[in-house]
């Protein structure tokens, strides 16, 4: 009985149906996170001139006040000092390195240190990249439930791959062009993996 529907003329055609009903289905639904992967993706591939999460800033400028002075900084003084750069709601705790110099650490991962002596400021600002961020925190695989979700896709993505394969038949098919583009597509990536 199977070996009468496999030689079915039909059987081939009733494949590639369902394989186009599927291919089309998972990718509509899948288009989102693609989007995710691709985007955060060809964003970290370019780390070096982007960095993809943070924004990262240097100021440098003198703080008002009086100085020289002496390491025995207020709580109040030091959020005043922070005014100017937008931090004065996240200082976290401060020490003294040396007696010239005051360092204050930020609840943003931000830094924020005074020459003592000469009132010289150097900020460095760590703000989250708006967009990039969340996509970049998708793409390092946050929890368990968005885990499940991303193995799902990945399996998605195989079965989309075999059913964009067998879903045309002839020259539009596995055995026409598309099938030497396919070979090419797998031979490039070796290729850098072996040299």
């Amino acid at each position: 009985m199977a070996k009468e529907i496999i030689n079915n003329p039909t059987w081939g055609n009733i494949l590639r149906k369902y394989s186009r009903n599927l291919h089309g289905h998972l990718s509509f639904f899948f288009s989102g996170v693609l989007f995710i992967y691709v985007v955060s993706g060809i964003a970290m591939n370019h780390q070096s001139i982007f960095n993809p999460q943070y924004d990262v800033s240097v100021q440098q400028y003198k703080a008002e006040g009086q100085f020289p002075r002496s390491a025995n900084f207020t709580k109040d003084e030091i959020v005043n000092l922070l005014k100017p750069v937008s931090e004065d709601q996240h200082y976290k705790k401060h020490f003294y390195p040396n007696p010239q110099t005051l360092k204050v650490f930020l609840s943003t991962g931000s830094s924020f240190s005074v020459n003592t002596v000469n009132g010289q400021v150097e900020y460095l600002g760590i703000k989250r990249r708006p967009f990039f961020f969340q996509l970049s925190f998708l793409h390092y695989n946050p929890g368990t439930y968005w885990k499940y979700f991303s193995d799902a896709f990945a399996i998605s993505i195989i079965i989309v791959i075999i059913t964009g394969l067998i879903m045309n038949k002839g020259d539009r098919g596995f055995f026409g062009i598309r099938g030497i583009e396919f070979v090419i597509g797998i031979i490039i990536p070796l290729l850098f993996l072996i040299f």
